[in-house]
């Protein structure tokens, strides 16, 4: 029988307080860090059964943090020179550039294909988005009245903080945005309990929900048998042993551990056979891939998966892809034009890919980083720093546009949280996945649930979809 939200929350709910009542009062005492966690689990979500179009959202995180002020670069010629006084060796040619329509910026010149997108309103730039708590200026930064993300400029904690829009609270990670929405959207695919955030970088922060729902694929195969145990392997007498392993799970034990153990293999190996027995059915995909360019095998797996949607019964699938190699502290020049070309190719040949599957207008996919870089050089590569640029492509987006301000690209200016260039965002990411959600169906309520700070921010919503 088909389980609803509703009664999936009840025993969620119903489960969590009979784990809290089971806590003796000196535990709760020690791990009041857990029950933020507790309570978001307890609270009522919306029904999200009504839901009946298809969308699939798909996050390409560039690990390392992307230089978007290299990525899009003042084109007017004043601006211009301004920055190519300020980037020194790391500065682009102006000619080489790629203009955007009706902006005063260009693309860099890795990017062909996104700049035919974005001119031709596929595809659109969130600018000045990063990590914040809430709006924070030069002077509330400098006189530290802000409050701010802990340990900004590093890695590891920024990363945390863009994908759970909050860090660690006594060595409790806390869910992330990706995770929490296929948590309550689930609802709306006709099995809610399987699997339907996919990820091919095995675990990350931002896909960790309060429910299992996410699931690793490979970029080339996609998915794979559980082979030990799957009856088309040689040799033949491998069926004699299968046979006798299913035996065995089916003989009761008081062990509640083992109980569990059984359970989760076969709900594993059903899951498993279901998504192989799909992925057989996928149609062809015509459109050529590049060799050599392990995103865009990614993509081209995510495509087939979203291909097969409505054979799952999926209504709402997320896809998550980590493409590294992007914290250049030196010779960003070239290093910088091979990742752009990369990501450029592998997005382009993706959105050709949903319009040949008939799915370019509900798919969405965008970029994230944990920081951008700083506007000034270090020789020939770049150091940490905080404001980026994003970019956002799908038939559902308005694009031919770049949403939000711009910072003021001037070392010790306004927006410069110090003299070196690590600009301060005028939007948090909060307001960025919050927009993203929306457009997947989330309601206003729960988008203040996922996103903690969004409270802070008068503007809820980017408007670039």
């Amino acid at each position: 029988m088909k389980s609803t939200p509703n009664s999936q929350s009840k025993y969620r709910r119903s489960f969590l307080k009979s784990l809290v009542l089971g806590i003796g009062a000196s535990s709760l005492m020690a791990t009041q860090g857990k029950l933020s966690l507790i309570q978001s689990a307890m609270a009522q979500s919306s029904d999200y059964t009504a839901l009946n179009d298809h969308k699939s959202l798909v996050c390409i995180f560039l690990a390392g943090g992307n230089d978007a002020f290299n990525m899009l670069v003042p084109y007017e010629k004043n601006a211009y020179d301004q920055y190519k006084k300020t980037r020194k060796k790391i500065a682009l040619k102006h000619e080489n550039l790629l203009p955007l329509t009706g902006s005063s910026y260009a693309f860099h010149p890795s990017m062909l294909e996104l700049q035919s997108l974005y001119n031709n309103k596929k595809l659109a730039i969130a600018a000045n988005i990063g990590s914040l708590i809430e709006p924070t200026t030069r002077t509330t930064y400098q006189n530290k009245t802000a409050q701010l993300p802990a340990d900004l400029f590093s890695h590891s904690h920024q990363q945390e903080f863009l994908q759970a829009c909050s860090a660690a609270k006594s060595s409790i990670h806390p869910p992330g945005w990706g995770g929490r929405m296929m948590d309550m959207l689930a609802a709306a695919n006709d099995r809610p309990r399987d699997p339907a955030l996919f990820s091919f970088a095995g675990n990350s922060v931002w896909q960790r929900g309060l429910n299992p729902l996410d699931f690793a694929l490979n970029p080339y195969t996609g998915v794979d048998e559980i082979h030990a145990f799957a009856k088309n392997d040689w040799p033949r007498w491998k069926t004699s042993r299968i046979d006798a392993w299913h035996k065995i799970l089916k003989i009761s034990n008081p062990s509640l551990i083992q109980q569990h153990m059984t359970k989760s293999y076969i709900s594993a190996e059903e899951r498993v056979g279901l998504l192989v027995g799909k992925m057989a059915e996928a149609p062809q995909i015509t459109t050529p891939y590049p060799e050599g360019n392990d995103l865009a095998s990614a993509l081209k797996m995510t495509a087939k998966m979203i291909s097969i949607r409505e054979g799952l019964g999926m209504k709402r699938q997320i896809f998550f892809l980590k493409f590294g190699g992007w914290d250049q502290h030196a010779n960003q020049i070239n290093d910088h034009r091979v990742q752009l070309k990369v990501l450029n190719d592998a997005m382009a040949i993706f959105y050709k890919t949903t319009e040949e599957l008939g799915v370019a207008d509900s798919v969405t996919t965008f970029t994230a980083s944990e920081f951008g870089r700083s506007y000034s050089a270090n020789d020939d590569g770049t150091d940490h720093g905080w404001a980026t640029h994003n970019l956002i492509m799908g038939g559902a987006v308005k694009g031919g546009k770049i949403y939000g301000t711009m910072p003021e690209l001037k070392l010790d200016g306004k927006d410069d949280a110090r003299d070196n260039g690590r600009f301060i965002p005028q939007y948090g990411v909060d307001q960025y996945g919050a927009t993203l959600a929306q457009w997947m169906g989330m309601s206003a309520g729960d988008a203040d649930e996922i996103f903690p700070n969004l409270k802070n921010f008068n503007t809820k919503n980017l408007g670039f979809i």
